[in-house]
């Protein structure tokens, strides 16, 4: 599925960096993309609690502290980024990404 540019397959294990640009809406659409995948966020303490209070009814996302240099994730795990905060590409988001996955600098 296509959703704003981003191409999204129902098993993809997706992290979003840059939680404090993302509206809960646009996050909500991509986790109901993911019907057999998960969406994990990632940004500063304030932005992970306000999404994790307005979309605590969705069973496959995950919202955590962190930033794009240090990505509290395990090595090839995910197999799209949606990079938020448009910034360059950082040696954190290679470790975390499978050598097939996509990165997308979004507009939130």
């Amino acid at each position: 599925m296509c959703l704003m540019g981003v191409l999204l397959r129902a098993g993809d294990r997706v992290l979003v960096l840059g939680l404090g640009q993302c509206s809960s809406a646009r996050l909500r659409e991509w986790a109901a993309a993911l019907t057999d995948g998960f969406l994990v966020g990632v940004g500063e303490e304030d932005a992970v609690r306000r999404v994790r209070r307005e979309l605590a009814d969705l069973e496959n996302v995950m919202f955590t502290p962190g930033s794009r240099g240090e990505i509290p994730w395990k090595e090839i795990f995910f197999t799209a980024i949606l990079d938020a905060e448009g910034g360059d590409e950082t040696p954190e988001m290679r470790r975390v990404l499978r050598g097939d996955g996509r990165i997308y600098s979004i507009q939130p």
